[in-house]
């Protein structure tokens, strides 16, 4: 594919015209989910950055926001991993590159800094909702689901779409006593908690995926 060097060129080049592009567009000076899926691709590297895999790596201390310093060591990474692949090989070569990096810091640091991470990027994306009748409880709109469901791959790898999977959230929502599927307010709401809840659950199969078919982390 080239040089790591010329890999890392592009890349920077890349990188800091869009993150510049979009900052200016939300004015702050870092990005969130939704931008990551408007970073526009780069010419002859196929690169997916919302990949659940590569936005871990990405998001280098796990807040949710993805700075200009986090987009150029992400650079740095790509060239790394990336100088040996051909151009069509380069997006899953990355991808599977990401997804043993995050296995190897769920497998050194466990599960909830998988989980609060998610919280995180999705709370700094979507606003959170409360009702005095759900103390305690918070609830973002239905859209979460939608993005979840993309960056889960839910229909492909567990056969719900996208109705089937929303309702699923919501009844289990209800089963925990956290909400009512008769309370018009909530029908484009979902649950918070569920939502963490069920993010584990895809953080605990990938761990346990990956040890059945031998896969060692790296040595820290």
């Amino acid at each position: 594919m080239g040089s790591g060097i010329s890999i890392l060129g592009a890349a920077e080049r890349h990188f800091a015209a869009e993150f510049n592009r979009l900052q200016k567009m939300r004015g702050q000076n870092y990005l969130v989910l939704s931008d990551l899926r408007q970073i526009q691709p780069m010419e002859g590297m196929q690169l997916d950055l919302t990949h659940l895999g590569t936005m871990f790596v990405l998001d280098r201390d796990h807040d949710g926001r993805i700075s200009l310093d986090d987009l150029m060591k992400f650079a740095t990474f790509c060239a790394s991993k990336g100088k040996d692949c051909q151009p069509h090989e380069f997006q899953l070569q990355m991808q599977g590159h990401c997804t043993l990096s995050m296995y190897d810091t769920l497998s050194a640091a466990g599960i909830d800094i998988f989980v609060a991470w998610f919280a995180r990027l999705f709370g700094e994306d979507f606003a959170t909702y409360t009702f005095e009748e759900y103390p305690g409880v918070e609830f973002m709109i239905r859209d979460v689901a939608h993005t979840m469901h993309d960056m889960f791959q839910i229909n492909d790898n567990y056969g719900y779409d996208m109705q089937s999977f929303l309702d699923l959230i919501q009844r289990t929502g209800e089963e925990m006593g956290i909400m009512s599927l008769q309370d018009e307010r909530l029908d484009d709401l979902v649950p918070v908690v569920v939502l963490e809840k069920l993010a584990r659950a895809f953080a605990e199969g990938l761990l346990a995926l990956l040890a059945r078919l031998n896969f060692a982390p790296e040595p820290a």
